[in-house]
This record gives C-alpha cells, sequence and structure tokens, in this order.
C-alpha cells in the first residue's frame, strides 16, 4: 500500500510539472562556442642529464589549438522553474570527445545539476590572474614549457581538485547579500555512465587507484566597496573510498582558497590548492601564487607566479620519483579586436628544481601568440 501511495504522488506531481511545461514556451537552443590557437617557441632551455633527454631532440617551437561547442537548451515553466540541458563538445577528435553534459532545474531555491561536470569547489574556483584566457601561470590553456619531461608537468595548477567531470550531483545555492555555496557529490570517478549490458549495472568496486565517493563544498562571498570589489572564497572535496588499495593510502583530499581584488581597471589575486593522496603512493602536491592585471583598453596587460611543491613526482622518460619545487613567472599581453575576438601573447620563465642531486632539472624561457575567437 505505501509503494502504491508513494506511486501516485510521484505520478501526480510529474502531471503537474507536466502541465506547467506544456504552459511554458517550447525549449530554445543556443549553439555557442570558442576558438583558442597559438604559436610558441622556446627561447633557451636547460635540461639536465637526469631528465634521459637530450636538448637537441626537443622541437624549438609547435602548434596548439583548442576548441569548444557548446549546445544548452533550456525554457522556463509558468511555475518560474527553469529546466535546460548543456553539453560542452571537443571541436577537434579526442578520446573525451564530450567535455560535459548535464540537465539542470534552477528557480528561487539555487540550482541543481545532474551529469558530467566539474565538482562544486572548481565550479567556484578563481585562478591567479592573467591578462589572457590563452596563456598564464596558473593552469593555462597553452604553455610551451618542456618542464614536464623533468617531473610532474609543464604548469601549475590551484583548481584541479580531485574526479574533474565524472558523473555527479551539484547544488548552487541563492547568493545571500554576497554569499553563495556549493556542494558536489560523486559515486565514482567515472564519466559518461550509461547502460551497459555486459558490465555491472551498479559499477563495481574495485578499479585500481579510484577515488570514489567524493564530497565536494565550496563557498564564496563578493562585496562591493565602491569602485572596488572584493571576492574571497574556497572550498574542500573528500573521497570516503580509494578502491583497490594495497598500501593502505589515506583518503585522497583537495584543499583551495583564492582572494581577488578589483580596483578599476587594475586586479590583484591570489589562489592556492593542496592536493593530498590522489595516487596509491600517498604522495601530495601543494601549489600557490599570485599575479595581477591591468586594463587600458583595447590593451590588457598581467604579470602573475606560481609555485609548486610536488612530492614523488616522475619525469617523462620514468625517472624519479623525486621531491620537486616548479616556479613560473608568466607575463601576458591582449589586444582585443572587437568583443569576442582578441590577440595575446606571453612571455614566460619556468624554473624546475629536483630535491635531490640525482633528480632531473629544467629551465626555460618560452613566448607565445595566439588568438581567441568566440561565438
Amino acid at each position: 500500500m505505501r509503494g502504491i501511495l508513494l506511486g501516485s504522488t510521484t505520478l501526480a506531481a510529474v502531471g503537474l510539472l507536466a502541465v506547467d511545461a506544456l504552459a511554458a514556451d517550447g525549449v530554445t537552443l543556443k549553439i555557442s562556442g570558442r576558438y583558442k590557437g597559438a604559436a610558441g617557441v622556446v627561447l633557451s632551455e636547460d635540461l639536465s642529464a637526469a631528465t634521459g633527454v637530450a636538448g637537441g631532440d626537443v622541437r624549438a617551437y609547435v602548434f596548439k589549438q583548442d576548441v569548444e561547442v557548446e549546445f544548452e537548451g533550456k525554457t522556463e515553466l509558468d511555475n518560474g522553474l527553469t529546466v535546460g540541458a548543456a553539453v560542452q563538445l571537443e571541436g577537434q577528435t579526442d578520446e573525451d570527445q564530450i567535455d560535459s553534459v548535464y540537465a539542470y532545474f534552477s528557480g528561487g531555491f539555487g540550482e541543481i545539476r545532474f551529469g558530467d561536470t566539474e565538482e562544486a569547489y572548481a565550479q567556484f574556483c578563481y585562478l591567479v590572474p592573467s591578462a589572457s584566457e590563452l596563456f598564464g601561470a596558473d593552469s593555462p590553456d597553452f604553455n610551451f614549457s618542456n618542464a614536464g619531461i623533468a617531473g610532474y608537468a609543464g604548469t601549475n595548477g590551484t583548481c584541479y581538485g580531485i574526479d574533474d567531470t565524472s558523473t555527479k550531483l551539484v547544488y548552487f545555492s541563492p547568493t545571500f547579500a554576497g554569499f553563495k555555496f556549493a556542494a558536489s557529490f560523486t559515486p565514482d570517478n567515472t564519466e559518461d555512465t550509461r547502460n551497459v549490458l555486459d558490465r555491472v549495472g551498479t559499477r563495481l568496486r574495485d578499479d585500481d587507484e579510484q577515488n570514489s565517493e567524493n564530497l565536494s563544498l565550496a563557498a564564496q562571498y563578493a562585496h562591493e566597496f565602491g569602485d572596488a570589489t572584493l571576492t574571497l572564497g574556497g572550498g574542500a572535496t573528500i573521497s570516503f573510498n580509494k578502491e583497490v588499495n594495497p598500501n593502505n593510502t589515506q583518503r585522497a583530499r583537495g584543499y583551495n582558497a583564492y582572494a581577488q581584488l578589483e580596483l578599476g581597471d587594475l586586479t590583484l589575486g591570489a589562489a592556492t590548492e593542496l592536493r593530498q593522496n590522489l595516487h596509491a603512493d600517498g604522495a601530495d602536491a601543494w601549489v600557490y601564487g599570485f599575479g595581477a592585471t591591468y586594463d587600458l583598453d583595447p590593451w590588457s596587460f598581467g604579470l602573475g607566479w606560481t609555485h609548486g611543491d610536488y612530492e614523488k613526482a616522475v619525469g617523462e622518460n620514468g625517472v624519479g620519483p623525486f621531491n620537486a619545487d616548479h616556479d613560473i613567472v608568466s607575463a601576458t599581453v591582449t589586444y582585443e579586436l572587437v568583443d569576442g575576438i582578441s590577440v595575446d601573447g606571453v612571455l614566460e620563465y619556468s624554473d624546475y628544481r629536483s630535491h635531490d642531486a640525482a633528480g632531473p632539472d629544467y629551465r626555460g624561457l618560452s613566448a607565445g601568440l595566439g588568438t581567441l575567437i568566440e561565438f
């Protein structure tokens, strides 16, 4: 009887929503996207012998591009509820062709998202300021350093989290007096979850080193003081299960924090992220940095610095593990041709140093020129 009553209640609720949906305008489809392309050159670099790679084996220039197309369909029901779905598609052939795909319901209560999208604290995250959307010292779309040969990566980042765009449930609160928060839950670190005929319907719990049952929380506060705007925020993401964990590594965790102050055309900002126990070796990574930008229409100028402290980093050729530091200084400039179209430039210095004398080191100076076209 209880099941029948619950079923009847659910059907009634769905029926009410359906009436509202019929009364609303049809779903509106919006297509947008962005093209990013750049050419870069390494002006000088020093690869230590411990990297196992000779400098003459590395090309001194490169062409890169990153293209995304976004599809969004949404409608507003007569009861004020907005319902929609969004798909972000890679514009180039890629193993992960769909960046994100989710449905959402929003209203006075905030917004609920379900699907492949970033965890809560990555959604709110602010990077170290950069004048360019292509380049910078913090998680750039393009960088031209070969520091990844020596160790952890070619760049530093403060917004990575622990489960990227896995299938999850996310809630965003409304803004109250400049304050808002978000929370998300991810069953396992897997995208594109769908029905299959030859696998377990609820997914296995024995995937090698997978961080599962992830909870992410984030909060942000923004306030205007005359011509100045201060934004403060941060969050935490925690995995409650590391699958196939023979080393008994502790649970994976991530923490981030940021502050940004806008004073007219000047922006100052700092950001940091600590990630712990992401893999079976229990290695941690801590990145922090600060930067500034200045807008002088149609020009924007920026200068940023990040420092990465990495445990047990392994180089491109399997050299390591060694603990290491990575410092990046990035000078950026953007010229806006028209709204949504810009030409960007970067001059960047990268210094990767192993803590062990036998470990690999890298130092390099690079430059790049690129364009952003939004459509």
